[in-house]
């Protein structure tokens, strides 16, 4: 019996729950967010999916998407599982669950996401860290107040240096003299400045052009400081230079120098103070600490790549050189914590907890402001940026503390264990969302060692770290294959898991080897390299696969060789694309259209099975106005449920009618040809219509939508003639045999 995402999917409806929860996705689901992953897919769309692709086609899909579903006979595999979206959902509605990364990042998230705990024993050995541990940590945060009251510091700001290659003079590298302000000045328009003369700490407004200091009277603009872009002004001797030029005559990263804190008094209250001479106590008692354990720490270099070669020009070689010498001393302590914990799911749960406190503290933070949480963490851009102002935190932290291990444990563990035990899903009433629970499996289960285990037990998942184009599953083994692609582009998580690995590994001494970088990761920028990987791993689920089995994968490109890519994968997999539909995707990014831009908010579900027929037929087809009218459909389908549509959504969701209905030639060569012109062509249309028009999708009512479409087949119409719809009438090409 066909399965009901195989002749129709509620994707507009879906799309709506979809888009509520990627506005707070940790609130929503926060098990997947236990540790820092990237490009997330968003819980309710993957749950959707798997729900379509089990039940059949006349069964109520939003009946059972609020009720308890068992499909304890149904087994789904991932092979690119990331941070377990698939995996978790999968267990939610009772199916059995496999997963497969080639990154140890993300498998050993995973694990920790999923494994089973009690409520008690996690909260026992927090506990156990908090008397033995939280004390020693918080004891490098003490500091006075003016008038000599011990305080807490929650956050230390810091500057760069970097001396005048003319004069000498150590330069500090201000952005800007305002060091706090808001997250919304607009509503409140207070903020600290820090006075180049004497140093103190003064207070202003977010978009004050003069300040007086009280303390030295020496009148300045807190908006200037000494670097502008990637040029330094030395206010010694006037001289101008590049800092990426300097740092080729200089040995390792820049040290950077406290300058002022926040504090949190006794009393509550939040305080800016400039640095005093008890600080400078501390300082010195922590640089002698970590004179004694600075061996300790492996030296492992950074590779070079494209997330990393901007930290590579300023010196950085080595990821411990990420930190300040107090965070390393902060950090040897909880490893060690760490490394005692006995039962090793609490000690792979508590690394993560640890792995993903990093994120926050470290020189490549900054103050994201008051009002907010406090801390920008380093990944606020894809690749790791080089921060003239960093932000030491308080590492265990207060409650007023941002990023903090503590504060951690109640955001991320604590309310993934409340999920885990009843994880709920997003109902929408009008403009209003609310959380259904009790309709779920636990997300709770043991991991098995081998397939063999997974298969005759139930409540098990079957996690493994290695190369999805060859796994351990025997064939026919699975039911379902869900999944999203990486993209070939230049966001290689590898480059960035590297960061956490470094971390990992020291507290779980996983393995020797020293990066998360290998030849079998599907993710390269030559589209050729990105095919062959992507293809042995479809091949590969091709073979688990049993002869009713659905790949179904999410998945959008903005280039043509992307959807070359996943044509050619699809196609040698021995699969063919039969239905896709336009989604809610996790968020916008801009599609270049030769010169002009058009924001993608969707993605495509893909649903794939064998092909049964082998060769082609060599029938005449017009494959172009089938998929135009299908794309019509869709589009006036999200219209009507009240989501944007941009064109270059249009052309999203166009690629993915055409890819099915190339698929039904049953030629390679054909097939190919087909897409290549085509997409080629709707580029091109889609960027006309960008510049004489604008976004008219945005903005156009129904019927002029459709009249668009209507043009577009004309168009590409055109363009076609004595094209490639000759050849598919007079077939000449090799078909996939």
């Amino acid at each position: 019996m066909p399965k009901l995402i195989e002749n129709d999917f509620p994707f507009a409806e879906l799309s709506l729950i979809a888009e509520r929860e990627s506005w707070r996705k940790e609130v929503y689901r926060p098990v997947y967010y236990l540790h820092k992953w990237w490009a997330r897919r968003l819980g309710s769309v993957f749950r959707g999916i798997l729900l379509g692709s089990c039940l059949g086609d006349s069964e109520d899909f939003w009946e059972c998407f609020y009720k308890k579903n068992t499909f304890e006979n149904i087994v789904v595999f991932d092979p690119f599982m990331g941070s377990g979206v698939t995996v978790g959902e999968a267990v939610k509605l009772g199916c059995k669950a496999a997963g497969r990364d080639v990154n140890p990042v993300a498998y050993l998230a995973c694990r920790a996401a999923l494994s089973r705990y009690t409520d008690a024993e996690v909260l026992s050995t927090y506990r156990c860290l908090e008397r033995t541990l939280a004390p020693r940590l918080l004891g490098y945060f003490q500091t006075r107040t003016r008038i000599g009251q011990p305080a807490t510091v929650l956050y230390y700001f810091l500057v760069k240096v970097v001396p005048c290659p003319e004069c000498g003079k150590e330069i500090d590298l201000f952005k800007t003299r305002i060091f706090s302000k808001n997250a919304t000045p607009q509503k409140d328009s207070s903020a600290r400045t820090l006075c180049p003369g004497c140093g103190a700490v003064n207070f202003t407004v977010y978009d004050a052009e003069r300040v007086s200091c009280p303390e030295c009277s020496l009148t300045y603009n807190p908006r200037h400081g000494n670097i502008s872009g990637a040029e330094v002004h030395c206010d010694g001797c006037q001289y101008a230079f590049r800092l990426t030029d300097r740092m080729k005559s200089l040995e390792g990263p820049l040290p950077s120098r406290r300058y002022a804190k926040m504090i949190l008094t006794e009393d509550g209250e939040k305080l800016y103070e400039p640095m005093n001479e008890f600080d400078g106590q501390i300082e010195r008692q922590i640089a002698e600490e970590f004179a004694v354990i600075s061996s300790s720490f492996p030296v492992v270099d950074i590779k070079p790549g494209y997330n990393t070669n901007q930290i590579l020009n300023h010196n950085y070689r080595y990821w411990h050189e990420l930190f300040s010498d107090r965070q390393l001393v902060c950090i040897r302590h909880l490893i060690e914590a760490i490394k005692g914990i006995e039962d090793p799911d609490l000690k792979l749960l508590f690394s993560c907890l640890f792995s993903g406190t990093l994120e926050f503290n470290n020189l490549f933070t900054s103050f994201k402001g008051e009002g907010t949480g406090a801390v920008r963490h380093m990944f606020s851009h894809h690749v790791l940026k080089p921060e003239m102002m960093p932000l030491e935190a308080n590492i265990w932290g207060t409650t007023k503390s941002s990023g903090a291990f503590s504060g951690l444990f109640r955001s991320r563990v604590e309310k993934a264990l409340a999920y885990k035990a009843d994880p709920s899903e997003l109902r929408l009433h009008s403009s209003k969302s609310m959380k259904v629970g009790g309709i779920n499996q636990p997300v709770s289960v043991e991991i098995a060692d081998s397939f063999a285990q997974f298969a005759s037990q139930p409540k098990t998942a079957y996690l493994t770290l290695g190369d999805s184009s060859c796994i351990d599953i025997p064939d026919k083994s699975i039911d379902i294959v869900v999944t999203d692609p990486p993209f070939f582009d230049n966001v290689h998580y590898s480059q960035l898991a590297d960061f956490f690995y470094y971390w990992l590994n020291q507290a779980l001494e996983f393995s020797t080897t020293t990066t998360t970088r290998c030849a079998e990761e599907v993710q390269d920028t030559d589209p050729g390299l990105f095919t062959e990987k992507l293809t042995s791993v479809f091949a590969e689920c091709s073979r688990v696969l049993n002869d009713k089995g659905l790949l179904v994968f999410t998945y959008h490109h903005a280039r043509h060789e992307g959807w070359t890519a996943i044509h050619r994968a699809i196609r040698h997999a021995g699969l063919v694309c039969t239905r896709g539909y336009p989604i809610k995707a996790e968020m916008s990014v801009s599609m270049p259209l030769q010169q002009a831009a058009s924001p993608i908010h969707l993605d495509l579900v893909l649903v794939c099975r064998r092909d049964k027929q082998a060769r082609g037929n060599g029938r005449a087809i017009y494959p172009l106005r089938p998929a135009i009218n299908v794309a019509k459909e869709q589009v006036s389908r999200l219209k009507s449920a009240g989501i944007k549509v941009s064109l270059g959504d249009a052309k999203v969701i166009l690629m993915g009618c055409l890819l099915c209905e190339a698929h039904k030639m049953k030629n390679f060569d054909r097939e190919e040809r087909f897409l290549e012109e085509l997409e080629q062509n709707l580029d091109t249309y889609v960027a006309q219509v960008i510049s004489t028009k604008g976004e008219v999708l945005y903005k156009a009512k129904e019927p002029e939508q459709l009249r668009l479409f209507e043009e577009m087949e004309k168009y590409l119409a055109n363009k076609e003639r004595g094209g490639i719809l000759t050849s598919v009438a007079h077939p000449q090409s090799a078909s996939v045999g």
